[in-house]
């Protein structure tokens, strides 16, 4: 099992705010990573830091020689070109021939359930889903060593989800080494069960869930905290967004803490079960 990107007490801040330390990890060969952890919080910028995109202000990251790097980032313009024309332009960039790159979006565009016009459709005038489509079809062009994918799940139907998951197993399965943010704990075991969560600053691995609670709740006005749960931050394992409500895994023994802050800062509790 190969070691393609190793990051030792990494931390990054901005601006004099730190947005996370102390940050250990390994990517490998057949061994995918998902970080989780409520909006904010620094997944992107991690993701973005393993690629090489963004630098880090405090640890070490060690690399592969010459691995390739493939990434699908959580925002992908709208841009004015249409899906063949971007396609084909990132082929060529790439070295791959237009009639290569032309029977790729055959394939993925059957694969991904993308109807065959949307090929020559303008990418700003798509859905959301078929942007993202896109955007993952883009990442696959290439054969890469690393795959990094921020929130890949975003914006996909059921049966999208499917495929994705599908091809998420057999890249790994061909040796390629990956690490994605996603937000649901169920889609993340399905990929993986190498699970690291942000809690406060910090990363820590997905540990036996027995000796924890999951929280929902909701604010009693549109305006509290705007979303922000600084106030939570060195007390949950993860934060997380579903609808309208918000959740949180907390260990036990902090449960009557949590609930005081919940109920000081506005707060109401919508259910409080166990872990499965």
């Amino acid at each position: 099992m190969s070691q393609f990107v190793s990051l030792k007490n990494v931390g990054k801040t901005y601006a004099n705010k730190v947005i996370f330390s102390n940050i250990t990890l390994s990517v490998e060969q057949g061994k995918p990573v998902v970080i989780m952890g409520r909006n904010g919080c620094g997944k992107s910028t991690l993701l973005k830091i393993i690629t090489g995109v963004l630098s880090h202000t405090e640890g070490e990251i060690i690399r592969a020689p010459k691995i390739k790097t493939s990434f699908v980032p959580d925002r992908f313009p709208k841009l004015p070109f249409s899906v063949r024309e971007y396609i084909l332009h990132m082929g060529r960039i790439q070295g791959i021939s237009d009639s290569d790159v032309n029977r790729y979006m055959d394939f993925q565009f059957e694969y991904l359930d993308i109807p065959q016009n949307i090929k020559d459709q303008k990418i700003y005038k798509c859905s959301k889903g078929t942007i993202q489509k896109i955007n993952i079809m883009q990442a696959f062009l290439l054969k890469s060593d690393l795959l990094v994918m921020d929130e890949p799940f975003s914006g996909l139907d059921e049966g999208s989800i499917e495929r994705l998951i599908e091809l998420l197993t057999k890249t790994s399965e061909d040796g390629v080494a990956m690490v994605l943010s996603c937000h649901e704990k169920v889609l993340a075991q399905r990929v993986t069960d190498n699970i690291f969560a942000f809690s406060g600053q910090s990363l820590v691995k997905n540990q036996d869930n027995s000796n924890h609670l999951r929280i929902k709740f909701v604010a009693n006005t549109s305006n509290i905290n705007n979303g922000i749960f600084d106030f939570l931050d060195d007390k949950v394992i993860f934060i997380n967004t579903i609808d309208e409500l918000y959740e949180i895994l907390v260990d036990k023994d902090r449960l009557k803490e949590v609930l005081f802050l919940l109920f000081e800062n506005g707060y109401e509790i919508y259910s409080i079960n166990p872990v499965s």
